[in-house]
């Protein structure tokens, strides 16, 4: 399929991303890069609120309680910035507009590339565990009218097991399909590139300007350096495939660069009051709870950190008594509240059991150089990044020293996550992140990109003054500084092509594809044609026949590996191919509406081994009929009961 077909879904999902949000910014009184980085998370926020109330009165999930929604809040939004509009100080005059709207279009031209060449066709899918969960739940969505995260785990848990699930991605993916009628797998596809390539950039690219200023060096190798960090965002649509997390990681940055203002660390100062900044921060914050939980987990960690660091600022100040112990209390209970949270958004123990997997020299060796995964180096990033740290380092102050501190404290949570061994203290330290070393990772790059952006700024201004050698020197310098710039291109070029190689064999049909091979798919696309409407389809989420529900709209008896199966649902996976008149498994097959069977075979998801003994044998039974087959994958109706 062409990509051209992806157009008005990609349109569509970045109007969902930055259009409620943009105005309501604007309304707020934001302005520029802050108004275009907080577009994003304000309308996750508008998306999730318009999630909760649709189904309390009965309304389907579509655009028009988005839009209402957004129409409330937008009023909100004008009222508050009116009110707060007195207090605002001019913007200062050393912004960058030209440079950042380069910097905003360089990087989302290298993402859009870089993920158009890792999807190949705008049909395929991640072939990865989780994502079978997360098509099918763009489909419940669909299906029941609701989106609301509390009610999105009744597709997996029916009587209720699973009362809350974030579902922030799937709501958003779910109002692309419906508004252009496409695929789930198309609306999925679309939207990972209007994330990745609208979100992420203007998101981190606030938090390097509030962090180390808005030079327009500094502006234009952020932008670049957002692009072509392997580990973010491309490992999250590799790995897991963690599309929720993506979405709120994309959205962090500019929260945090809100906060870190509001705390009084900006390196360049937007002019916004700490009203202003302390309602974008609310607003921005529900996004990202509802897109995924550990991200804000994340903003808790590094929120706490730079509200350490103001302490300290004010305490060195010899405040008077009476502030001093204000502002002690207020510190104290934010961190107790951190504690709490902490505690509190930690997922279930059977989820956080991921194993270290390698020693602490080699985890504090990926944590400097970017290179957790693909083991390739970010050559061009590592290098600014030790620049910039050691002009940062050289500046010798508090406001100096926080980009620094806040790369060391996720640098550190990836190596306990990923290396320690005493379980009980990485537990406490990582469990928030299921004690999963991929989704620390994937934190670095955010807190990379300001430091490396401003070694981009130091190294400039160095190889000005050594060009301004004349003669036989000048040339020499030239020669220098091109070899070692041909050496570092060169291998940060060869970082991402092998990265775009190693994901894109994730996302690609074939014979013996993970999830769904090529005989599997064409089955599945001929389903709407060969089963009813309300066709009921037992057969393994395991070997991606589950899929049917997203593929075709046909209901399934697992959606997903983790369903929490009914009694008959699981006698009927056990039993069917034994199923005669009056049998058990055919009174379940009665009561379930179970009409038809997908066998995709024996091949599951990360070489499991599950064994439906109702569904083996099938092509030898009397209680199935074979409707049609694709190579190794059949339809069955179910003929014996």
């Amino acid at each position: 399929m062409s990509w051209f077909a992806v157009l008005l879904p990609l349109i569509t999902a970045a109007a969902l991303l930055t259009a409620p949000g943009y105005l309501i910014a604007r309304l707020l009184s934001l302005r520029g890069l802050w108004a275009w980085a907080f577009a994003a998370p304000a309308s996750v926020t508008v998306i999730v609120l318009a999630s909760l109330w649709t189904p309390l009165v009965g309304i389907r999930w579509t655009l028009l309680p988005v839009a209402a929604t957004a129409a409330v809040v937008m009023i909100v939004a004008a009222v508050i910035g009116r009110a707060l509009r007195g207090s605002e100080s001019p913007a200062p005059s050393a912004q960058t507009p030209r440079a950042t709207l380069w910097a905003l279009v360089a990087a989302g031209v290298i993402l859009t590339l870089q993920l158009m060449l890792i999807v190949g066709d705008p049909n395929n899918i991640s072939q990865t565990f989780d994502n079978i969960f997360h098509l099918n739940a763009v489909r419940y969505i669909m299906d029941t009218g609701s989106a609301s995260p509390l009610t999105v785990g009744g597709m997996t848990s029916p009587e209720g097991g699973l009362w809350f699930y974030p579902d922030g991605w799937h709501a958003f993916v779910a109002l692309v399909a419906e508004t252009t009628g496409t695929s789930v797998m198309i609306a999925s596809n679309a939207s990972m590139i209007a994330v990745a390539a609208l979100v992420w950039p203007a998101s981190v690219l606030l938090l390097t300007r509030v962090m180390v200023g808005g030079h327009t060096v500094v502006t234009l190798t952020a932008g670049v350096l957002a692009a072509i960090i392997p580990v973010f965002p491309l490992m999250l649509i590799d790995y897991g495939v963690l599309y929720p997390y993506f979405l709120a990681l994309s959205l962090l940055p500019a929260v945090l660069a809100a906060t870190i203002e509001l705390l009084g660390f900006a390196a360049s100062p937007s002019g916004l009051s700490k009203g202003t900044l302390l309602i974008a921060l609310l607003g921005g914050l529900p996004g990202v709870i509802i897109a995924h939980p550990g991200a804000f987990v994340a903003w808790i960690v590094l929120a706490i950190v730079t509200a350490g660091f103001a302490y300290v600022k004010f305490v060195l100040g010899a405040p008077a008594r009476g502030p001093l112990i204000r502002n002690s209390v207020f510190f104290a209970l934010a961190l107790l509240l951190a504690a709490v949270a902490w505690t509190v958004l930690k997922p279930a123990a059977e989820a956080r059991g991921w194993p270290v997997d390698q020693t602490i020299g080699q985890a504090i060796g990926q944590a400097i150089t970017l290179s957790p995964t693909y083991g390739n180096v970010s050559w061009v990033a590592v290098f600014l990044l030790v620049i910039g740290a050691v002009g940062l380092i050289r500046k010798r102050s508090l406001s100096a020293a926080l980009p620094i501190a806040l790369y060391l404290v996720v640098a550190v949570l990836y190596v306990v996550s990923s290396a320690m061994v005493w379980p009980e203290l990485r537990d406490m330290l990582t469990g928030a992140w299921y004690n999963n070393a991929p989704r620390l990772a994937a934190l670095l790059p955010m807190l990379v990109v300001p430091i490396a952006a401003l070694g981009g700024l130091l190294l400039f201004r160095w190889i000005r003054g050594l060009l301004a050698a004349e003669g036989a020197r000048r040339r020499v310098v030239v020669v220098g500084i091109a070899a070692v710039g041909i050496v570092l291109v060169g291998g940060q070029l060869y970082a991402n092509q092998q990265a775009v190689r190693f994901v894109s064999t994730v996302y690609a049909y074939g014979e013996e594809s993970r999830l769904i091979s090529n005989d599997e798919l064409e089955l599945l696309e001929r389903l709407p044609e060969e089963t009813p409407e309300d066709a009921m389809i037992a057969g393994s989420a395991w070997t991606g026949a589950g899929l049917a529900y997203a593929y075709a709209d046909r209901r399934v008896t697992m959606p997903h590996t983790l369903t929490s199966l009914t009694e008959d649902q699981q006698l009927i996976l056990d039993e069917l191919a034994d199923a005669e008149p009056g049998s058990e498994v055919c009174d379940a097959v009665e009561r379930t509406g179970t009409s038809y069977v997908l066998d995709f075979g024996t091949q599951e998801i990360h070489g499991a081994r599950h064994d439906f003994e109702g569904l083996r044998r099938l092509a030898s039974s009397d209680a199935v009929t074979l409707v049609d087959a694709e190579g190794r994958a059949k339809l069955y109706e179910v003929t014996g009961c």
